[in-house]
């Protein structure tokens, strides 16, 4: 794999996860501040949030990271990429609609499904049924951080293996016409 498209996308992970962590963290201490304890289930409970949290967070990251990745694309800031390298992301990203918010909406929903529901689902299985603010914030913070970093990849690499992403989307290195 390319030295420069590796470190791009650790870099970009990385900083996924401490801007999404702080960010949703920051929001959720403003939104819960006057509250003691939350429970799992209800209107304003832990599920509801995770739910909300993972659509919007995922759909946002992935509409505004697959914008700006198209620039860097576009402007020829990366080398071909192997054919065999992220053969898993480009097969999800090969199923995903062109359109850059068509394929930002398939992976919020796509991450309320992998992320929100096992979390609500392992919280209900080991009996938790409430938690204190102050834990809940420190877990959301966490957890927000975590999903966040897990989806970049797949926003990142959208320009570069979604042939209609862009108008000349970036070489594969192996395929034919390389």
């Amino acid at each position: 794999m390319s030295n420069s498209i590796q470190t791009h996308l650790k870099t970009e992970v990385i900083a996924t996860f401490v801007i999404n962590a702080l960010l949703n963290g920051a929001i959720a201490w403003a939104l819960l501040h006057g509250k003691t304890v939350l429970n799992l289930r209800g209107e304003e409970g832990i599920a509801v949030d995770l739910v909300i949290t993972a659509f919007l967070l995922c759909l946002l990251l992935s509409w505004i990271t697959i914008a700006l990745q198209r620039r860097k694309v576009s402007s020829g800031q990366f080398p071909a990429v192997p054919a065999e390298r992220f053969s898993v992301l480009r097969q999800i990203i090969r199923y995903l609609p062109d359109r850059p918010f068509g394929a930002a909406l398939c992976i919020g929903l796509m991450a309320t499904l992998v992320f929100a529901a096992p979390t609500i689902a392992l919280l209900g299985l080991v009996g938790i049924e409430q938690l204190s603010v102050s834990h809940y914030l420190i877990f959301k913070t966490l957890w927000a951080g975590l999903i966040a970093a897990l989806t970049c990849p797949l926003a990142v690499l959208f320009p570069m293996f979604k042939h209609n992403a862009m108008a000349a989307p970036a070489p594969l290195a192996g395929e034919p016409g390389n």
